[in-house]
Formats: structure tokens, sequence, C-alpha cells
């Protein structure tokens, strides 16, 4: 509705200068009147004299400050309030005891009270928003069902944008539904929307009074470690709840208690921290994660766990092999061994029984003494694979503990241990009824047996078994023909061990023709094992070799065995990554494999998803190059997950082809430390002149002006001063003085 207002102004307003000439010129003028009238006797007609003077002189510095009279035209229209509603991840956390989340009171909120704020667009043009890092637009119904995933809530960018909106007549009211955290970058001091008259009302999405919280504050580890080297680990612990009390936290690796150490909460800063030691035992991303116990009457629990990782990289694969007696078998492994420059080889060979007649004494004979306690026992946890080539342990001092220290490395550390063959090994050395039995891919007789019952002296071609044909070890060259081709025209061996079958978890990969194991691997506990029941692989170095060269078949064969003790992703027949070890929920992983062959794979591998909670998900993969494909992976539920390609569509299996792990975990600054804070939302109200209600309450009690906004639409300026009316009245004023200055005797 258009409307007009008349108002009188000054074109020429007087600046101090001029206003202290006037006020002289008045004060001389006073002055004057007084001095010509003090002739007459009667107060009432000096008075009379002295106004017309005045009233002359006030008149003409009227028309000095050109008098215009201004008409403004202006239209009445609908104030503009902005409904902003926190999407920031927090609105995710409970908003109460035995209450939903935050969001859903926000929504619960709008719903209850859909009659207030239906009532709104009768009087305001009213604009709905979402807010974290900074004011996005969005529809009413938009509302209820977008998920709140931004990473943070900068208030002190909010209350800017607001300000600013404001300022250009964009914004009259405000009401902002939130939980209060403001973990932004940007400054923001409570009240700040009272900038040019904005007032906010707050709505805090909580159902209750802030319950006590335990949380971890964060983790110190390093994302880049050595195999079997420890390093430490740092785990920050705090709480809104009182200090002075001791909390365990536990280390997981997986599902797998790592260990539990108690952190003491002090009582003025309220946190603690606590240090652990981490032994990574296996190549590629590891993943680990720090949690402390749900406290009596806690309500946000997201926070009272963090994940982290690590990505294992090798330094040298550290190699323990003990010989029992001088062999071609030996002296081939051994070169072998020495010319890989990744592995670090500590060797001990026996150059003679206890048993052998010689003439010299001890001394003369040992070049050093064999340290079985220091190997078997401090020492044993620094080695990443133990090799028993053809030993006899019962002459060299070598007892039951020694051993089971051995199987304890393998079953508990993620140690390897490796048995090659010959008349001192499994049964010919009776290992049976030792607890390296335990561990072995092989079944011992625990009765002692002669040589003729333990060794065949046969001439066997091993040949691959159904599991070889595809074992990472055996793929001597990524063509699969090929590669049983060459398998298949390997020197014979000259002999084998013979044990009474294969343990219930062993992998046969080579066998003789009439199915007995020549090659096995098995995975014991967290380690691995593995025997060659055979001291003639050594004629295996021959194939494709030069004369004092060691052949590239033997040589890789067992550098790949060697690969397969440590885990490591590089022999994999699949190579996975993600672009990031870390994603928010929502987020989406960017999937990545390359299947490792020299010829062209036709088809995608098989790939799945195991989610933090075991349920399997097939991923469908994209060639993006020749042996290259990718995929998006949603990222919902907070957890680990792990992204496997094997043979059986990607479902995990015991030989799986390649894998990784990543994290997906709410934001930290989302869920670390108070994770809402209602005096904030009361300060920005109260500062504002707005009122603060919970989600729970009317928003009746809102203090919203619903009175009309006035926007001028143009004005006209009419000048006064040429008006004859002033020339009149000034002229009827100085005529009236004249007049009565003659009737009352004056000159």
């Amino acid at each position: 509705m258009e409307s007009a207002v008349s108002s009188l102004v000054f074109l020429d307003p007087p600046g101090l200068k001029e206003a202290a000439i006037f006020a002289v010129f008045l004060a001389i003028v006073i002055y004057g009147s007084i001095r010509s009238s003090r002739s007459i006797e009667s107060a009432r007609k000096r008075a009379a004299i002295m106004s017309l003077h005045v009233l002359a002189f006030l008149i003409i510095c009227f028309l000095l400050l050109n008098p215009a009279l201004r008409v403004d035209s202006y239209k009445e229209e609908k104030r503009r309030l902005a409904v902003l509603v926190d999407k920031s991840w927090s609105m995710n956390l409970a908003s109460g005891a035995d209450a939903g989340t935050r969001i859903d009171a926000a929504r619960n909120f709008l719903k209850n009270n859909s009659g207030f704020f239906s009532r709104l667009n009768d009087d305001f043009v009213v604009e709905y928003y979402t807010f974290g890092s900074g004011l996005e637009p969005i529809s009413p119904d938009a509302v209820m069902t977008e998920e709140p995933r931004n990473g943070n809530t900068d208030f002190g960018m909010l209350l800017g944008e607001l300000g600013e909106k404001n300022s250009r007549g964009e914004l009259d009211e405000a009401i902002i539904i939130s939980d209060g955290r403001n973990n932004g970058d940007s400054a923001s001091e409570a009240g700040e929307g009272d900038r040019r008259g904005l007032r906010i009302n707050t709505v805090g999405a909580l159902t209750g009074d802030a319950s006590p919280d335990l949380w971890i504050d964060g983790v110190k580890s390093s994302e880049v470690s050595f195999l079997r080297y420890p390093y430490s680990v740092e785990v920050n612990v705090k709480t809104t709840g009182k200090g002075g009390m001791s909390i365990p936290v536990s280390l997981y690796d997986g599902d797998k208690l790592v260990a539990i150490k108690e952190v003491a909460i002090d009582g003025a800063s309220r946190s603690g921290s606590v240090d652990f030691e981490i032994n990574p035992l296996t190549l590629g991303r590891q993943i680990y994660t720090a949690s402390v116990p749900v406290m009596a009457g806690e309500v946000i629990t997201e926070n009272n766990q963090k994940s982290f990782y690590t990505d294992v990289i090798i330094n040298k694969i550290r190699i323990l092999h003990v010989a029992g007696s001088p062999s071609w078998d030996v002296r081939f492994l051994r070169k072998a061994l020495k010319r890989n420059p990744n592995v670090d080889l500590v060797s001990f060979f026996i150059l003679r029984d206890p048993s052998d007649l010689v003439f010299a004494t001890e001394n003369e004979l040992s070049l050093i003494p064999f340290p079985v306690n220091e190997i078997f026992g401090s020492e044993l946890g620094t080695f990443d694979i133990v090799i028993f080539q053809n030993f006899n342990f019962q002459p060299y001092g070598i007892f039951g503990f020694h051993l089971r220290s051995i199987r304890d490395y393998v079953l508990n550390e993620g140690g390897a241990f490796l048995m090659i063959g010959g008349n001192k090994s499994f049964d010919s050395g009776n290992y049976g009824a030792t607890p390296i039995s335990e561990i072995l891919p092989v079944e011992l007789d625990y009765i002692p047996r002669t040589l003729t019952e333990t060794i065949s002296d046969r001439t066997v071609h091993p040949k691959l078994t159904m599991a070889g044909k595809n074992h990472p070890i055996m793929k001597i060259f990524p063509d699969k023909k090929k590669n049983e081709d060459e398998w298949n025209g390997m020197p014979e061996l000259e002999g084998f061990n013979m044990v009474q079958g294969l343990s219930p978890d062993a992998v046969p990969l080579l066998v003789s023709p009439d199915g007995e194991p020549i090659l096995a691997v098995a995975k014991v506990g967290s380690g691995k094992a593995a025997t060659f029941l055979s001291d003639s692989s050594w004629k295996w170095n021959f194939v494709r070799g030069s004369e004092g060269d060691v052949s590239p078949i033997y040589e890789k064969f067992w550098n790949r065995l060697f690969l397969w003790f440590v885990n490591d992703p590089d022999l994999n027949d699949v190579r996975v990554e993600t672009d990031k070890a870390v994603y928010a929920p929502g987020q989406k992983a960017e999937l990545r494999m390359w299947v490792l062959s020299d010829e062209e794979s036709e088809a995608a591998p098989g790939a799945a998803l195991v989610h933090p909670d075991g349920e399997i998900e097939q991923i469908s993969l994209e060639r993006a190059g020749d042996n290259m494909f990718t995929a998006e992976i949603e990222t919902e539920e907070p957890g680990v997950y792990r992204v496997t390609a094997g043979e059986n569509g990607g479902a995990p299996a015991d030989e799986e082809m390649g894998g990784i792990s990543f994290i997906v975990e709410p934001p930290a600054r989302e869920v670390r430390g108070p994770t809402s804070d209602e005096n904030y939302l009361k300060s920005i109200a109260t500062g504002s002149g707005g009122v603060y209600i919970r989600a729970g309450d009317s928003a009746d009690k809102l203090k919203i002006d619903d009175s009309r906004k006035k926007t001028v639409t143009g004005y006209e300026t009419k000048e006064l001063w040429d008006n004859p009316f002033f020339l009149l009245l000034i002229l009827g004023l100085l005529f009236s003085e004249w007049s009565l200055r003659r009737r009352w005797g004056l000159k």
C-alpha cells in the first residue's frame, strides 16, 4: 500500500560556525531593541517592540536556511524472517536422556509448531536455511529430510552473514535452531547479531540438561611405522564430570584386545593421557581403536572411542636361519637370502654333531657359542621369520620351554616359522612330541620313528594343487598357463619327509604324484607357518640360471614365500587403494584397483565391502584403464570398513587377492568435548533482544515483531524562500514596529 507524508526540511542547515554567527546577530538585535525602547516607561510596550524586532530577525534567518516542504512516498511491506537449522554433524547426537537425536528434536519443533510457522507466512517473508560453515538456502520440506553432515559449526561466520543481510535490508528477524556447539575458526562474541537492530531468537535442539561426558580427545600416533618395530601411541582423555579418578583405556587391533591401561584424570583440568606401545605385525594399512567405558548417565557415546591408522612399511625382513648340517640345500638357500637386499639374515650353522669323534677341545672347534637362551628368549621377537632347516634340536640344549617360545611367537606375536626337510626334520627330528608340532601345517607322530619310516628316498616330481595354482607364493609368472608350465618343468626332488597328513588349517601347494604333501602353508593364530618336506630344492637353482648365479625361479619362489610370511601387499594379484584413510559419514570413498598382470584383464576382479557390523556388500567396478578399475563407496555408519578382492566375488576368504581398510568417523570437532552449549544460545538471544527456548517449548514464547516495514519509494521537495507570504510577513512586522514607535513617541 502506497502512502505519503509531508515534512519541513532545511536545504542549507547551519553548521557550528553559522549558528555562532546567528547567535551573535540575535544578541545585537536584542541589545539594539532594548536601547531604542528604553525611554518607554511601560514594560509591556517595550516587550512588544522587542518581540517584533526578534521575530523579524528569526524570519530572515529562517529564510536564509532555505526551508522546503518534503513529501515522502513509501510503501508498507512484510518484514523478512529467516529460520536457520543447524546441519553440523553434532545434530546427530542424542538430544537428552531417553530421547532421539538433536535433528529429530529440531524437526519435531517445526512440526509441532506448524501453526505458528504458518502464521509467520502471513506477516513475514519467511526463508529457510541450514548452516554449518555458512548459510545454505533450503526448502521447508528438505529441512525435514536432509541429514546433518557438516564438519563444523562456525557461529562467528553465521552471525557475520546475518548482520550483512540485515544491513542490506534482506533480513529483519531470525530464529536459530541448534545445539549451540561453536567450533568454527571465525572469532565470535555472544550477541554479535545485535549490530544493526537484528533480533535473533534461539531454540535449543535439546530436551534436557547436559549430562556428564567422557571422551577421547585425541590420539597421537605415527601415520607411518615399520614392521615389528614398536612405536608409542598417546591417548588423551577428557571429561566434563569430576576429576581425581582413574579410567581404563582399551586398545584394539580390529576385534583383538591389544592392551588395557588406566589413565588418571586430573581434578583441575579434568584430563589425562596414557601411552601404549604398538608392535605392527602386518604390512600395509593397519587400523587400531582406542576406547573408554561409558559413564553412568552418559548420553553421548559416539566420542568414547576413536580409530586411527598407521601405514606399516618394511625396513628389512629379519630372518633367523638355523641349519643342522652343511648341505647343498643350505648353501643355495643361504645364498638366495644374502642376495636379497631386503633381508637381514642371522645364520647359525651346526658343522658337527656332539657325537662326532674329534681330537680337539670344544673352544678350538666352536666359532661362537650357540646362544640358545638369547635367541629363543629375549631376541626371538625381533625376527620376522624363523627357519629350521634339517635341524635336530635335541643335542644343543634346546628344551621344551624354548620350543614353546617359538610356538607362542607364532601364535600370539604374529611371527612366522618355516621347517625345511632332511633327516633331522619333522618326525626324523622327533618334533611330533614338541610344541612345534602345534603350529606346523602337517601332522607328526608323537612316537619317535626310524629314518626308514620317516624319509622316502623316492624321486618325485611335485605338482601344483588347485590351491597352489592360484596361491601368490607359487605365481612366479603372472600368466597362469605359463606359470603352470614352468612348475611342471621343474627338476625332480630326490626324496622327501613323510608325515601323518595335513593339519586342519593347512593349505597344500605342492604334492607328490601320490598326493603326499611337499609344500604346505597355514595361518596359525596371529602368525603363519610353512613346511617344505624335502632337502633337494637346490636343484631348482639351475632352471633358467647361469653357472654360479641363483636361478630367478628359485630365488623368486623363496622370496615370495618370505613376502607371504610378512603379509606384503605387493604379493597380491590385485592392488587396492582408497583416496583417503579417514572419511566422514556420508562422504564417498574413491576406490582404485589394479590387476597386476602382464596381460590386459578381461574382467574386473571380484570386490566386496565389509561393513563394521560384518555385513558384506558386493562392489561394482568400472574400468578406468587397461588393468585399472574404480568405484565409489557410500559411507554412512561410523566404524572400520574393509575392501577385499578375491576369487569368490571379492568375499573375504582365507587367501585374499588384495584388500585395504579405512575409517569412517564423525568430524572430531563435532564430537570432541562438550557437544552442546545452551548458555551460548541464550547469550545470542539476550544480546540481540530475542528469547531462548528449548525444542520442547511452544514457539509462541519467541519474541517476534510482526509490524510492517515501511520502505521509502520516492520524495518531492518544494522550496519556500520565494513565497510572497514571508515577504509580506516581514514587511508587516516592520510596519507594525514603525507604527507603534510613532504612537508611543519614539523616533
